[in-house]
Parts: C-alpha cells; structure tokens; sequence
C-alpha cells in the first residue's frame, strides 16, 4: 500500500472541474477510480489559503456552483475514466485556469489567454479547434490570439465550425468574498475523440456549455 508520501510526491496532480457537486458520493467514488483528493475548492467562494505541507484540503459552498478538485492519481487513464464512467458529477479535467482576475477584459486576461493557446497549438499542430464560451468576449479573445500565434509560429491549424479535431471550452465565474464580488475565475476545458476530458464531449451539441 502507497504511503500518503508517496502518493504526494510521485503521483502525477490533475484539476477537475465539477459542476454538478455531492461530497460524499465524489469522496466515495474517486477512490474507487484510484484517485487521491488532495483539494477541493468551491470557485465561487474565496477562502482564505490553506496552510502548506501534505493532507487533504476541503471547502464546502454551494452543490449548486462549480468546484474545482484536485487529485492526484499514478494513471491520468485513471482520471479519464472517472470522469466518462460517472457523468453525474458533470466532471472535466481542467487545462489551464486562473482564479484572480479583476476583470475579463484582454488586458487582464492576456496572460492565461497566451499561455492557454500557445500551449493547445504546439501540442496538436495542424489540427483544428473549435472555441467556445458562454462568454462572447471571452471567446474573441481567445479566438484572436490563437489566429495570431498560429500564423506567427507556423502551426498549420485551422478554426472551422463544422468539422474540428478538438474543442476548447472557456467557462467564466463571479467569485465573492464576504457576500460581495470580489474577482473573476476563468477555466479552460480542451478536449476532442483522442482526449476525453469532459464528461459530456459525446453528447454536448456545438456551442453548448
């Protein structure tokens, strides 16, 4: 049996994005997947930070309102099959986020928008993706900046609507602190038929959330 030092130390770390939270059916089912839970965090709510060093950190809010979990597992094939084997939890795994913004605008995002799509694109070149968000702002943002580092770096990918190898799912939320609004979260979703990341990318029709 894995010491929790172990687990910690040489057990690769994956986020999940739930929205769709039962706490004590998630801390049932994970470990049945292999999957250690090191953190969960409703987004909506901003805690104070946890003190550092090994154990498990849980915040409760609002079933309602998506949570971020961290786990960490010795398989991602682990995480993967949690996430399609129990669509109850409306689970995702999480490809890049932020949690502080003051403001979705492009100066403030600009940061994660660079880093998420530069990463996407070098990954899968010449592939082509699909972006989406409920946000509009949100989705030009990160739709130009893929176009502009696509054609600066040479990528040969391409954003067509009908027909696409892969889709990046932007989702943002309101966080508050005291009952009042306090900063933005953004979370990115990337997945496609050879990357099962969200729970529903077999049914989920385009341009849904």
């Amino acid at each position: 049996m894995k010491t929790q030092w172990e687990i910690e130390h040489e057990w690769d770390v994956a986020k999940l994005l739930i929205t769709n939270m039962n706490y004590k059916l998630l801390l049932f089912h994970l470990p049945q997947y292999g999957l250690y839970v090191e953190k969960i965090t409703p987004i909506s709510v901003v805690y104070p930070k946890p003190p550092h060093g090994m154990g498990v950190h849980l915040r409760t809010g609002d079933p309602k309102q998506p949570h971020i979990v961290s786990v960490r597992s010795k398989h991602i094939s682990h995480v993967v099959d949690f996430i399609q084997e129990c669509p109850e939890f409306q689970a995702s795994r999480i490809f890049k986020h932020g949690m502080n913004f003051r403001d979705i605008a492009k100066k403030n995002v600009i940061g994660i928008v660079c880093e998420t799509t530069k990463n996407m694109l070098h990954l899968y070149r010449g592939k082509t993706f699909y972006i989406t968000s409920k946000s509009k702002k949100l989705r030009q943002i990160f739709y130009e900046k893929a176009v502009q580092i696509n054609e600066e770096d040479n990528l040969g990918c391409s954003f067509d609507y009908d027909e696409y190898d892969y889709t990046l799912e932007i989702r943002a939320c309101k966080r508050f602190k005291d009952g009042e609004f306090h900063r933005w979260a953004v979370v990115t979703i990337l997945y496609g038929e050879d990357l099962s990341n969200s729970w529903s990318m077999g049914d989920r029709k385009r341009g849904e959330l």
